[in-house]
């Protein structure tokens, strides 16, 4: 990936998705190195479009209709912090999805935003 801040916000929203995408089916598997891996292009991407300021940050929101619950859980637990109430109704809606490790994940990020400790890379 070159530099990010070379990167148009749809090559950034491009990166986050399928960093998102490929974090998500990790954390269901199990897989902590690709998981980790993963966190760290999403945190990149993310610091770079808070950067750009709330409209390079509300690019996020076309995902939050994504067919993968990690991209929806990502996007939901970031557009928390620009964008709450799509944030909230994304990760509840994500919370209720049966046996599932990002479901526990999006409970948890509820969690913490409720309890006024979720804290924004």
């Amino acid at each position: 990936m070159s530099a990010l801040k070379d990167e148009s916000i749809e090559e950034l929203v491009r990166h986050y998705a399928e960093a998102a995408t490929s974090h998500g089916r990790a954390t269901e598997q199990g897989d902590y190195v690709k998981g980790n891996a993963a966190h760290e292009v999403i945190s990149s991407v993310y610091r770079e479009l808070r950067r750009r300021g709330p409209d390079a940050q509300r690019a996020l929101l076309d995902l939050l209709g994504d067919p993968e619950v990690g991209v929806r859980c990502w996007a939901a637990s970031h557009a928390l912090e620009f964008s709450p109430a799509d944030g909230e109704r994304v990760l509840s809606e994500l919370a209720g999805v049966p046996k599932s490790l990002v479901s526990f994940s999006a409970k948890m990020t509820l969690k913490q935003w409720r309890d006024g400790k979720l804290l924004f890379p």
